[in-house]
């Protein structure tokens, strides 16, 4: 377990490494994390892990809630693969993976080969998808986590061993 003191350390290590500038001297602690408002031209701070003292760029492109809830629910690291474990809404399922994955075959006009072959991988559950930047995903899998679409895991392709807990959808 990492102290706060340490986290700060951490943080001030990363700010002289990377020339970043103090935003301002405020942290908000929260249950298994702190952020620090630390940051450069497209970040708007870190979030430093209580458990282990792992270090996580915030991006500038999200709200700090949706940052937040992806780190909470799995997607801090800069790639991660999408395991869906369970559907409740196939159609807007799809329609979500078909905007946001990269794997598979090209989007085209109708026929689309890439809906049938989603339609197919969600057929077949589990199933997972490559491990590709979902950040700027978050908002719409945020979304449907709270409409219920379907259950997935965020799955850091580092520690595959040991995914993270299940992070959405209707329980």
């Amino acid at each position: 377990m990492v102290t706060l003191h340490e986290a700060q350390d951490v943080v001030q290590r990363y700010a002289e490494q990377r020339k970043a500038v103090w935003l301002n001297n405020s942290v908000i602690d929260r249950a298994t994390y702190w952020f620090f408002a630390v940051g450069h031209i497209g970040s708007q701070g870190v979030i430093v892990d209580k458990a282990d003292g792992r270090l996580h760029i915030l991006g500038s492109a999200l709200s700090l809630e949706d940052c937040f809830w992806a780190h909470e629910h799995g997607f801090s690291p800069e790639f991660v693969a999408l395991r869906i474990t369970r559907v409740h809404d196939r159609e807007h399922t799809i329609e979500l993976l078909l905007h946001i994955m990269e794997e598979g075959p090209p989007r085209l006009p109708n026929p689309n080969p890439k809906r049938a072959w989603l339609a197919e991988r969600i057929d077949q559950l589990p199933c997972e998808f490559l491990p590709q930047r979902l950040g700027l995903s978050v908002p719409a899998l945020r979304r449907a986590a709270e409409l219920g679409w379907f259950e997935y895991q965020a799955v850091d392709p580092a520690t595959e061993a040991t995914p993270l807990p299940l992070s959405g959808g209707v329980g």
